[in-house]
């Protein structure tokens, strides 16, 4: 994703940077801004072109960990919650026991691919990734014709 900005502060090798946040991005938050809305909002950045204070830049930050996560987050306790339906149906009369046992092991599994996603995110908690900028923009850059991402 690109965006551009202007640098409002160095800070040793990154940058702090004034961002004009749209519409369409008012719940994504895959930049690291997590407050929704337009408006003006800072953002951390490698400075790899040394910008200095004052300069609009063009930020590019990487979008795939926020897909990753999103997939552990929402698709894999959705999976292990049908899986533990399914095998719970298919050993539902093999121990004579009168529970609901899809039900029982869906939760389970579901419970299971919770403490799954817990132990992913602490393991990614240390590895903050940062948006870089890539280009400093001559001051009468008026930025993208329209307001996507």
């Amino acid at each position: 994703m690109e965006q551009v900005g202007l640098v409002v502060d160095i800070v040793e090798d990154k940058a702090i940077v004034a961002v004009q946040r749209h519409d369409v991005c008012a719940k994504c938050g895959a930049c690291g801004i997590a407050i929704s809305g337009r408006g003006e909002n800072h953002l951390e950045a490698l400075n790899k072109v040394n910008a200095t204070v004052g300069q609009k830049v063009k930020i590019v930050s990487d979008t795939s960990h926020v897909l990753r996560a999103s997939f552990m987050v929402y698709i894999v306790p959705l999976l292990a919650l049908l899986l533990g339906l399914f095998v719970g149906q298919q050993l539902e009369g093999s121990f004579g026991v009168f529970v609901r046992l899809d039900l029982v092991l869906g939760i389970v599994f579901l419970l299971a691919a919770f403490l799954l996603v817990r132990r992913y995110d602490r393991k990614l908690a240390g590895r903050q990734t940062y948006a870089t900028v890539v280009e400093i923009l001559p001051d009468d850059y008026e930025g993208p014709a329209d307001e996507r991402c």
